[in-house]
């Protein structure tokens, strides 16, 4: 039974290790033929004040664009598009 565990964990983590793999080499491929590697989304800054009186003051900065990568995991320091898009209000606690 332990043996059944432990090759279906090595299993697995060749299948994730081949899937990033295929990943960054999907996302070199589209560099070099400048097929839209990279992407821009609007975040959305916005400051967190905790108050005296256990309550929290909003203080919402201005929007500035990031730039992300299309791609299906985060590659050279870069968000994901798909990720990004879906969080666009990002808190900054003080």
């Amino acid at each position: 039974m332990k043996k059944i565990v432990i090759r279906a964990l090595a299993g697995i983590v060749a299948a994730a290790l081949i899937v990033y793999a295929a990943d960054y080499a999907v996302l070199d491929y589209r560099v070099l033929r400048n097929l839209a590697p990279y992407g821009a989304v609007t975040v959305r800054y916005y400051y967190q004040v905790p108050e005296k009186n256990n309550r929290t003051e909003y203080a919402f900065a201005s929007a500035q664009s990031e730039n992300c990568v299309n791609a299906l995991f985060p590659h050279r320091g870069l968000e994901t598009c798909w990720y990004a898009r879906r969080h666009t209000d990002r808190p900054i606690k003080i």
